[in-house]
């Protein structure tokens, strides 16, 4: 014992003195006390976690009695706590009861399972679909005491995944059933996607398309260009058409229409394109078909305006000549008949030049400038003078008119054809024309308006087509290609040309141009 005591003492001698070395002032009695009075801190904290998770977080006994859980349990479930703590057994929310035995031989055969799916349900019976991580409870001799884990309700992400994979389904069976051609593919060319059709049209099946790129089934002189478009797509721009021509199976080259998009992540970087494309052979056949026999019309127009113009001013000129030279020697009936060949001649030499002046405007190109439509005017309106003064007709145009862009010649007959359109059908009650003009973001808009006759509704469009001429016109003379100038410029101009009834009487003739010429 006196030992014992001595070792004691010399113990706590050199703790004493030890603490004298490192200048420690506290005492062991002191950091206990510190020591208890953080637990209920350090458990005040786990507490909120465990309350305020937006998982469902819970404790069960072995048997399945629930010990605690968290509020977002109770609100997964619809259960109080006072309903579900010590009263309630998993069991319960279990949809179907045989679940819970083959978790429990999971979970302590291994320790803990991670996201195991499981259907739960809630106080009223509804049904979710769940995702279970969980991990044994022991005692301190290492027996199962229960189970604790986290719940987390995949009911909503099932069910989008679940209609995503219809989606996919719909959309893999709408564009494995179209005629049209799809592919998809990475940005170097390379086929990650094709549908029947590529495959038909190629006679190629899948394997031997995709991962290979589509480039040598088009003509290499065609290819740069197919490049190039696809370099100019943006996720601004992220959708572009074009027309090239492909290798087809049997080795004919064939014309194809794609449109092309781009495949783009959430974060706006390219993944891959998507092309659907359709054979247009067969358009474009009819196309230079048609091209080289509007150059035949077109040829064909020229020399029979010419061949009629000739022999038009020579009976004219020959007429002329009759007419003053043997005036005397004619009696009414033939001085009548002089006055109607000469009248017939002057038409057929006006027609032949409408022909070429039709022409000329769907021919020439345009020589685009500013132009002052005010000086415009003033030429048309002095052309137009001695009719303006023996109609007693008067003309009316804004002030302030603007400078406009556009071909000087073509704005020139668009006027004069307006013009003389409403002098010669306007009839006697035409007193006015008067021209107008308003502006917007896109266009131009000019008009020429009269007070004369009315042109009917259902003429309305056939005017503006080649020779067209309407019943109440006989007599009076014109080609019927005046108006149809008129809606060749207009088109060339980027607009359009259409009449409407006044608010009175008469007619208004509107043309647009673009601004962006």
């Amino acid at each position: 014992m006196k030992d014992k005591k001595k070792a004691k003492g010399q113990s706590m001698g050199a703790m004493s003195g030890l603490q004298q070395q490192q200048g420690e002032t506290a005492n062991p009695k002191d950091e206990s006390n510190q020591t208890i009075e953080s637990l209920p801190e350090r458990e005040n904290r786990y507490r909120e976690l465990f309350d305020e998770s937006i998982d469902a977080i819970f404790m069960t006994s072995r048997d399945g009695t629930f010990i605690d859980v968290n509020l977002a349990t109770l609100e997964m479930f619809s259960y109080t706590r006072e309903e579900m703590v010590g009263k309630l057994n998993a069991r319960a929310i279990y949809s179907h009861p045989e679940d819970r035995e083959k978790f429990q031989q999971g979970i302590e055969a291994k320790g803990s399972v991670r996201n195991y799916p499981i259907k739960l349900l809630k106080k009223n019976g509804t049904e979710m679909d769940c995702l279970l991580t969980s991990t044994v409870k022991r005692s301190q001799v290492g027996e199962i005491t229960g189970y604790q884990g986290i719940i987390r309700d995949v009911t909503e992400f099932k069910r989008a995944e679940k209609a995503l994979k219809e989606s996919e389904a719909r959309y893999r069976a709408i564009v494995q059933d179209q005629t049209e051609l799809i592919c998809r593919f990475l940005p170097d060319g390379t086929i990650t996607f094709v549908n029947e059709a590529y495959c038909r049209y190629f006679q190629k099946n899948k394997e031997e398309l995709i991962g290979q790129t589509f480039m040598p089934l088009i003509p290499a002189e065609d290819r740069d260009k197919v490049r190039s478009l696809l370099s100019s797509l943006s996720p601004e721009n992220p959708v572009a058409t074009q027309e090239h021509r492909v290798i087809a199976a049997n080795g004919d080259i064939r014309w194809h229409l794609w449109t092309n998009r781009m495949v783009l992540d959430p974060q706006g970087r390219l993944i891959e394109f998507q092309a659907v494309g359709r054979d247009i052979t067969r358009r474009k056949t009819m196309e230079e078909a048609l091209e080289e026999s509007a150059e035949k019309i077109k040829l064909f127009a020229y020399s029979i305006s010419h061949d009629l113009k000739s022999p038009a001013i020579g009976i004219y000129g020959l007429t002329r000549r009759l007419y003053k030279h043997c005036w005397d020697l004619l009696d009414e009936k033939g001085r009548n008949y002089c006055d109607h060949i000469l009248k017939a001649a002057e038409q057929i030499a006006s027609l032949a030049e409408k022909i070429n002046l039709y022409i000329s405007a769907k021919e020439s190109p345009l020589n685009i400038e500013p132009i002052r439509l005010k000086e415009i005017l003033a030429m048309v309106r002095e052309e137009f003078s001695s009719r303006l003064g023996v109609q007693r007709i008067t003309w009316i145009e804004p002030e302030g008119l603007p400078e406009i862009r556009a071909d000087r010649l073509s704005l020139l007959r668009v006027f004069r054809n307006l013009v003389d359109n409403a002098l010669k059908y306007g009839g006697d009650e035409l007193s006015e024309i008067r021209v107008g003009y308003k502006d917007s973001p896109d266009f131009h808009t000019l008009s020429v308006s009269d007070d004369g006759v009315a042109i009917p509704q259902e003429d309305s469009e056939k005017i503006f087509q080649l020779f067209h001429r309407q019943k109440t016109e006989r007599g009076i003379e014109g080609s019927g290609l005046g108006l149809a100038i008129v809606k060749e410029i207009s088109e060339q101009h980027g607009g359009k040309v259409w009449v409407e009834s006044g608010r009175r009487k008469g007619n208004i003739f509107y043309i647009t141009l673009s601004r962006h010429l």
